[in-house]
């Protein structure tokens, strides 16, 4: 697969996983998170974005060496657990509806696709060298063709607008709902 086809399909990747952030930022406006879990569950929005964020962040910049690989796969497994200590502190309190669960299944597996996507190359041309020639490559490498800029420029503008922008809504609603709950 060429460089160009690979980006093009994490394009895809990256649309579908800005708009499955979308859809959670609906169901948890729509199951009013500012009135039951609040800024508890809003921290653990930000903390799960931040996570995504440097694992998008080095997947864009660095070649797919073993040492990116073990890191997107760690922040994958960093971000899992998180989730899983938000839902533990989420269900009892609020209603996750099933569409919501399908949205989460959604912003699981992207990443992993990703991952797999981005590594395939690397991987093939690991399993086809001579078994004396196959060692891992630990080195964090820069690209030597990143994405276009207006490609990056536009990844950034999408995620700071579709997600930061509606994490920020949403952690003003529950910041808004607990001052006032304070008042009374």
């Amino acid at each position: 697969m060429t460089q160009d086809a690979s980006f093009s399909l994490l394009g895809l990747l990256m649309a579908l996983w800005i708009a499955a952030g979308v859809a959670d930022w609906w169901c948890h406006r729509r199951t009013h998170i500012e009135a039951t879990s609040g800024l508890a569950e809003s921290a653990f929005h930000w903390a799960l974005f931040l996570q995504m964020g440097a694992a998008v962040l080095a997947a864009l910049l660095l070649r797919p060496t073993a040492a990116l690989v073990a890191f997107l796969l760690a922040m994958w497994a960093l971000h899992e657990v998180a989730t899983w200590l938000e839902l533990r502190r989420v269900a009892p309190v609020r209603t996750i509806t099933p569409l919501e669960q399908m949205v989460h299944s959604f912003m699981e597996i992207l990443p992993l696709a990703g991952v797999m996507l981005l590594c395939q190359p690397a991987l093939t041309a690991w399993l086809q060298a001579p078994d004396s020639e196959r060692t891992l490559d630990w080195r964090w490498l820069p690209r030597e063709t990143l994405p276009p800029w207006p490609v990056l420029a536009g990844y950034a503008v999408a995620i700071a607008v579709c997600n930061g922008g509606l994490l920020a809504e949403e952690s003003w609603r529950c910041w808004r709902t607990a001052r006032v709950g304070r008042r009374r």
